[in-house]
């Protein structure tokens, strides 16, 4: 940097004060990627010895620069260049499955590990059968008018018992009846994002709420993963410098790295949206699949200042075609959030909702719960097995104990579309890492959703896998 940062022209006799001089200089720097993302600039003292100015001048061009949003500072560690610069919007993040039907691959006779579906025979169809016949002949064709635009009452007051189990205590006043997680982020999205607002996302994120949020005109800043949740000091860095509209996370087997959150980061994330007046979008698609013996503690269980949106589907626990869940709102947000989901669809599908609302009366929701989460442990616990047996040595996984994925590494050199091309030459189909970087750009690391396949075929995949990798890393020595 020093080589680079130190070239610019200062003109002591001319009309533009130094200090914005200097600033214009940095900026073009940074503007045109002289200047890396997140580097540090030097020293207050060192940038003036070098242009012959005071200290003054620096410290004012920085704050210049800070104050347009292209450079931050952190106590006590000095001034660094801003991971995104804010006229930049990134580019929709990549969707598809590296073209699997251009290769001619068929999705039946296929090893797919991009699946993240349960088998159908666990869906509890003939309970659901029973609790349609009961509303029909209940209602007859009353069944199908519309419902509150908020969603059918008794089924909004059998829902705040479900999310009590978690810790999660509201009413169902502060609860809205959505048709799937999906729709929540986009209803949130159109509520609360305005052209040119920033949000921030971990890193990486799920696709399906980065592309929610682009397309409407929001500005994407990944805050960095570790092993317990987001690295806190770049969260709160980032905050002082954006002020976002909102942060979107997920607290317990994260997509795509099966991450969940310590405690001691939950409350520290709290603390900081309420410092930094922002809310926290919690999206909770998988905290019913947990195989250890104590239950997730959502986020939002913690949340005494009313910071967290709430979103739970239950398209995994039940059956992904009922396209439901549901969202547990802030006092502040409620009426923009309704509003803003009636023009979307006036209400979630009534009939639906009643069915739903008489399935848990009858059923409860545990026992269920119950089943499907001994499904996801036992097949954990076999893919587990199998990734010793055959990728030990070769690439280094995740151990989530919850979800239906593994986020494993694949070795330096490697890179995951390469392999996951590779691997659809041998019917193996695989997630890469890189559709979940909002960039698009390459990962070395893929995504194995085990949920979906028998045991034997898993055995396959995961042998194919370990010869796939030694073929290319041989090749690699030539």
């Amino acid at each position: 940097m020093s080589d680079t940062i130190f070239h610019i022209k200062l003109d002591k006799e001319g009309q533009s004060p130094l200090y914005q001089q200097l600033a214009d200089g940095l900026g073009r720097l940074i503007s045109q990627g002289s200047l890396a993302p997140d580097s540090k600039l030097p020293p207050i003292r060192k940038m003036a010895e070098e242009y012959g100015v005071n200290n003054v001048t620096v410290v004012t061009a920085y704050k210049h620069l800070e104050s347009k949003q292209m450079v931050y500072s952190r106590k006590g560690s000095g001034t660094f260049v801003s991971p995104l610069p804010v006229e930049a919007i990134p580019s929709p993040v990549a969707k598809g499955n590296l073209h699997s039907f251009e290769v001619g691959i068929s999705f039946d006779k296929a090893i797919n590990f991009a699946n993240t579906s349960l088998p159908h025979e666990l869906f509890p169809v003939d309970a659901f059968k029973k609790a349609f016949d009961e509303v029909l002949e209940r209602e007859k064709g009353g069944a199908f008018r519309y419902t509150d635009s908020m969603g059918y009452q008794p089924l909004r007051e059998q829902l705040c018992s479900y999310i009590e189990a978690y810790g999660i205590k509201t009413t169902p006043d502060s609860v809205q009846i959505i048709s799937g997680a999906q729709q929540g982020i986009d209803v949130i999205s159109k509520a609360m994002i305005h052209f040119g607002d920033v949000v921030f996302v971990e890193s990486p994120t799920f696709y399906g709420a980065a592309g929610a949020f682009l397309s409407r005109g929001a500005k994407l800043i990944e805050i960095p993963m570790e092993n317990d949740g987001m690295k806190m000091s770049v969260l709160e860095d980032y905050l002082k410098l954006y002020r976002p509209r909102f942060i979107y996370m997920m607290a317990y087997f994260q997509t795509p790295t099966g991450i969940s959150y310590s405690l001691e980061k939950k409350r520290r994330l709290l603390e900081l949206a309420e410092r930094y007046d922002t809310y926290i979008i919690e999206e909770d698609d998988f905290y019913d699949f947990y195989y250890s013996k104590e239950a997730p503690v959502p986020l939002k269980a913690l949340d005494y200042k009313n910071r967290v949106v709430y979103i739970k589907s239950f398209s995994k626990i039940l059956m992904p075609g009922l396209r439901m869940g549901l969202m547990v709102l802030p006092k502040k947000i409620h009426q923009g959030v309704m509003e803003a989901k009636y023009t979307t669809d006036i209400s979630t599908s009534g009939f639906i909702q009643k069915a739903m609302e008489q399935y848990f009366k009858e059923n409860g929701w545990e026992e269920h719960a119950k089943t499907m989460r001994g499904f996801g442990g036992e097949k954990y616990r076999h893919t587990l097995s199998f990734a010793k047996k055959y990728l030990a040595g070769r690439a280094s996984f995740s151990l989530p104990n919850g979800g239906v994925s593994l986020w494993i590494k694949l070795p330096e050199g490697i890179g995951a579309e390469a392999f996951c091309s590779r691997m659809l030459e041998k019917n193996v189909i695989l997630t890469p890492g890189s559709q979940f970087e909002i960039s698009g750009r390459d990962s070395d690391h893929i995504r194995l959703s085990f949920c979906g396949l028998e045991d034997g075929k898993i055995e396959v995949g995961l042998k194919r896998m370990s010869e796939t990798i030694d073929n290319m890393a041989m090749k690699k020595l030539f």
